[in-house]
């Protein structure tokens, strides 16, 4: 037990892949259960009865009904698949697709991947990229942005400070003004370097 608990540590995580997706996400009733399951994992909250209630699932409408008095709750509502005619699977493969490639994938690859048509692609790619962490939007938008490099580390035995002394780590630091701040360990404080950061 203890032999093979440890071989279970030792071995890699194992890649998800696209068997794994559909075995996990087989038709747009398991999307939406899955959905359900994210947004309340306690129990859906009842707005009618005030408080958390027994839901079935009512495939007609394709939203879960409250035991006690009817009221139907959609796990789509205030989220991006919203009022979207394109199946969850298709949402939810996209997402997986978008998430499995880091140098990105373009709405057209979508399109030929999932059927839909470029428009569709696009929107639900824009959607998509706008809710992973590592797609937010960039620094700025409509904040103003103040940027600066310093140096971090010991003195230089001659005293020196700043971009003088060959012991400092150089650092430069973007911050959005009332928003998000960046900081990076910089090679060098060269123009070239900041502003290719920048």
């Amino acid at each position: 037990m203890a032999r093979q608990q440890r071989q279970q540590e030792k071995s890699p995580m194992k890649k998800y892949t696209f068997k794994d997706f559909l075995k996990q996400f087989p038709n747009d009733e398991v999307c939406l259960e899955w959905l359900k399951n994210k947004r309340w994992p306690k129990g859906i909250y009842c707005k009618e009865c005030e408080k958390v209630t027994g839901h079935s699932y009512t495939a007609s409408r394709k939203c879960y009904t409250c035991h006690e008095c009817g009221l139907h709750v959609h796990p789509t509502a205030g989220t991006i698949f919203h009022k979207s005619s394109t199946p969850l699977t298709t949402w939810f493969y996209t997402a997986f697709l978008l998430s499995q490639t880091r140098g990105g994938i373009s709405a057209k690859q979508i399109e030929r991947e999932t059927g839909v048509t470029y428009k569709t692609a696009w929107r639900m790619c824009k959607l998509i990229r706008q809710q992973l962490d590592e797609n937010k939007s960039p620094l700025g938008g409509d904040k103003d942005i103040e940027v600066d490099e310093s140096y971090f580390g010991p003195k230089s035995e001659e005293g020196k400070r700043g971009r003088g002394s060959e012991r400092k780590t150089p650092v430069i630091g973007i911050v959005e003004r009332g928003g998000r701040i960046h900081t990076q360990v910089i090679p060098d404080a060269r123009k070239d370097t900041l502003q290719a950061i920048v």
